[in-house]
Parts: structure tokens; C-alpha cells; sequence
């Protein structure tokens, strides 16, 4: 073999690894974006539904909250009617 036929040669074979190892390097590459993908969208997906869920329960308690106020003032009411009606009572007994 000449020198020029040597040259070619190691430069086919020097190609061929360059495109195995690049090959393999852009599997790899890819292998870990799809990964990634396959992993993280789903862990910002689930975040945003916690996220959701927590401001509906928010929502939720607010409205507990106002419900309860709503009873409260109603039972005070009563309880003012109550006395009132009491006192009524008394006063009639009194008379009579």
C-alpha cells in the first residue's frame, strides 16, 4: 500500500469511529431529553392541579367561613327574640 492509500484508509476508518461516537453521543443526548420530558412535564402538570385544588379548598373555606357567620348572626337573633318574648311572658304573669 502507498502512502496516499494508508492516508484514506485511516481517514475512513478515523470517520467511521467520529460517526459511532457522535451516533451514540446524540442517542444518549436524546435519551436524556426524552427523560426529561417524559418526567418533568408530568411533575409540573400534577404541581398545577395541586395548585388548583388548593385554591378551590380556599374557596371552599371561604364560604364555610361566611355560612357560619350568617348562623351565628341569625342564632344572636333568635337569642334576642328569645329574651324579649321572655320578658313578655314575665310581665303578663305579673298582670295577671
Amino acid at each position: 500500500m502507498t502512502e496516499d492509500q494508508n492516508t484514506i484508509a485511516n481517514q475512513v476508518q478515523t470517520e467511521s469511529i467520529v460517526k459511532k461516537i457522535l451516533t451514540s453521543e446524540v442517542k444518549y443526548a436524546i435519551g436524556i431529553v426524552m427523560f426529561l420530558v417524559g418526567v418533568v412535564a408530568p411533575y409540573y402538570d400534577i404541581k398545577q392541579d395541586v395548585a388548583l385544588i388548593k385554591q378551590n379548598h380556599y374557596a371552599h373555606i371561604e364560604s364555610i367561613q361566611k355560612e357560619i357567620l350568617e348562623i351565628k348572626q341569625a342564632q344572636l337573633r333568635n337569642e334576642d327574640t328569645v329574651i324579649k318574648l321572655m320578658e313578655k311572658i314575665s310581665e303578663l304573669k305579673y298582670m295577671k
